[in-house]
């Protein structure tokens, strides 16, 4: 437990150098913080993104962000949070700028698609990514701004520029789809079971 907190304490020590030297202009400290970065905030982009190219485009234009904007952080020891939140806020804008959101879509407020949160014990956290990256685009975003960042509806619908009904409406669209994948997948992997036993 003390090693922990002397790693933890050592980390926050090492990042507030490199703040130092980000606001500094110092390409060194920008670099080695862009390299910190990566591996988690590419899995946000990842999440917002069609491909590849894209996570690669939202996190660059993030960490770009980050480095204009970093002179003005004074949030001490909530550095990787204020990222993130530049990077949510870059993955949004790239969905507004591909355009996935040209229509309201009306909800009823039918019984909402529950998933049994044992399924997930039974399927690994690559095979959810793949089923959420076949998710359509607009719904994915929602759905992604919804479960994993947090958002209310209220604050989805002003920053997608889109209703609050047409934000549940896709959140309950991806349960649903998701839904149906998981249930695909079980099907299949009984199917192999059979054939194999």
């Amino acid at each position: 437990m003390h090693q922990l907190y002397l790693k933890k304490r050592l980390l926050n020590s090492d990042l507030n150098i490199l703040l130092d030297g980000c606001k500094r202009n110092d390409t060194q400290s920008q670099a080695q913080l862009y390299r910190i970065c990566y591996p988690a905030m590419i899995n946000i982009c990842y999440r917002y993104a069609p491909d590849a190219d894209g996570a690669g485009t939202i996190f660059n234009n993030a960490m770009l962000r980050v480095f204009k904007h970093i002179g003005g952080y004074t949030d001490e020891g909530r550095l990787m949070a204020w990222i993130k939140t530049i990077v949510i806020n870059c993955s949004i804008d790239f969905c507004k700028k591909r355009n996935l959101f040209k229509q309201s879509v009306p909800y009823f407020n039918e019984d909402d698609t529950l998933i049994d949160p044992q399924v997930f014990d039974k399927v690994s956290a690559k095979e959810i990514q793949q089923m959420m990256k076949r998710l359509p685009g607009s719904t994915a975003v929602v759905f992604n701004m919804f479960i994993y960042d947090g958002f209310t509806h209220k604050q989805i619908a002003t920053a997608l520029g889109i209703s609050e009904g047409t934000s549940k409406w896709h959140v309950s669209e991806g349960k649903r789809l998701l839904k149906t994948q998981l249930e695909n997948f079980f099907t299949t992997e009984i199917k192999k079971a059979n054939a194999a036993g």
